[in-house]
């Protein structure tokens, strides 16, 4: 009997140390998830690297950033408490997108180490440039794993001070306003004897020919004769009227004459 009591009383003692040390533990566990929590920034346990190209992704989507890039993973070294992979992206952007873009990998919550970045001009015109950025991600192996990114208290910024386009001049050249000089066309002189239809008058129709006047002598055309711009076409005896086709400016027009019976 006596001996069952010493059984049952070391037993007890090892558990009541196991409870101990296991609400040691759970308090550990506590603080440490807490510090975790409040660390302004995180390592977690993710699958890369589709978890950092996906996280790009969405940072990019969610702060509207018009970016073209590629994603490539260079790297990956593991140590005792966690792994890290370095990526490469290149792509297109303006300045200001890709210093936004830096902007939020440098501060959103999850760690991301910038190592170099490389900008070039692009024949798409000034506004674009071309990027390459090498940077380092981390992850560790433990439980906390994300269900998605509204656990991470992510970044809100939306009034990123615009930074100086190092692509640009400190000092502008003043726009220099051009005037442009407007030419009024001119027609052509009118040759001596060339009569101008739209000036004249018809006084005689005969069966191949027209007598006109255009404020000066009377004068004889038979049909295909020239005029001043154009020339003679036609006779309408049944109207008593002359056709002619003049060309201003490269636009043909044709004008009628009747026969005007005042003397």
């Amino acid at each position: 009997m006596m001996k069952d009591q010493v059984l049952l009383s070391s037993e007890l003692q090892a558990s009541q140390k196991k409870i101990k040390r296991l609400v040691i533990i759970e308090k550990r566990h506590s603080e440490l998830n807490e510090k975790w929590l409040r660390s302004t920034k995180k390592i977690i346990s993710a699958d890369e690297p589709a978890f950092s190209l996906s996280y790009i992704n969405w940072i990019m989507s969610r702060n509207n950033l018009p970016i073209d890039f590629d994603f490539t993973l260079n790297s990956k070294g593991t140590s005792k408490n966690f792994t890290k992979f370095t990526y490469t992206l290149n792509g297109e952007a303006s300045y200001h997108n890709i210093m936004r873009l830096l902007w939020y990998l440098t501060y959103e919550p999850i760690l991301y180490k910038i190592d170099s970045i490389t900008l070039k001009r692009t024949s798409k015109g000034q506004d674009f440039l071309k990027f390459n950025i090498k940077l380092q991600g981390y992850s560790v192996q433990n439980d906390l794993e994300l269900d998605n990114y509204s656990e991470l208290t992510p970044t809100f910024q939306t009034n990123i001070a615009l930074q100086h386009d190092i692509f640009e001049p400190l000092v502008k050249p003043k726009p220099v306003i051009v005037k442009r000089e407007v030419v009024k066309r001119k027609l052509p002189p009118k040759k001596p004897g060339e009569i101008n239809v739209e000036k004249a008058n018809l006084k005689v129709i005969t069966n191949n020919s027209i007598f006109i006047t255009d404020g000066g002598e009377l004068k004889e055309l038979k049909v295909g004769a020239a005029v001043y711009l154009g020339k003679f076409i036609g006779i309408n005896q049944s109207t008593n009227e002359a056709t002619f086709v003049l060309t201003k400016f490269g636009q043909s027009q044709t004008i009628t004459l009747a026969l005007d019976y005042r003397k």
